[in-house]
């Protein structure tokens, strides 16, 4: 049974620890690195489908 609260927590929770690993890739990297790029697009579809979620 899915509990949409919970998977909403995960969710965010996930989006939080992309967010700090794009954030060292782009320090230690650099912004246009294909692995930063890579995890920035990861993240764009996590926010994304957090946000579709919220409506």
């Amino acid at each position: 049974m899915n509990n949409p609260d919970f998977d909403s927590k995960l969710l965010f929770h996930k989006i939080q620890l992309l967010r700090n690993k794009m954030i060292y890739l782009g320090n230690s990297k650099g912004l246009t690195d294909p692995e930063t790029l890579k995890c920035s697009k990861k993240l764009d579809q996590l926010i994304l489908k957090f946000l579709q979620r919220q409506k």
